[in-house]
């Protein structure tokens, strides 16, 4: 997790891509958000840390987590968020639950769910 925030965080799009397996799913506000291959991911998140720069988001802080083992190879872990301004100030405070799957390159995103 603290790979992936220092990729959001540093808007590092290409970087976030990588730690993420396709097909990739999103859900959001109750919608799912179905990507077939990296090109979609990559747009996914490109256009989601743009949107959270442009709503003044500076950087994101993990608060807390919570891992729930499935097995040997697959967890959910579910981390409270602050998005942080250029001041330091919380924007927002959010919860989203990760599905992790362990693979020969270190553990890699299936998808999110947002709890919004």
């Amino acid at each position: 997790m603290d790979e992936y925030i220092r990729r959001y965080s540093e808007r590092d799009v290409e970087g976030v891509t990588e730690l993420c397996l396709a097909p990739f799913l999103a859900i959001r506000e109750g919608m799912p958000i179905h990507m077939p291959d990296r090109n979609a991911v990559r747009d996914h998140f490109a256009a989601m840390i743009d949107a959270y720069r442009g709503g003044g988001v500076a950087v994101w802080r993990r608060i807390e987590s919570d891992v729930r083992e499935l097995g040997d190879h697959a967890v959910f872990t579910t981390v409270r968020w602050n998005a942080l301004d250029a001041q330091g100030e919380v924007l927002r405070d959010t919860r989203t639950t990760y599905h992790l799957l362990k693979t020969p390159d270190g553990w890699r995103f299936l998808s999110y769910t947002n709890h919004f």
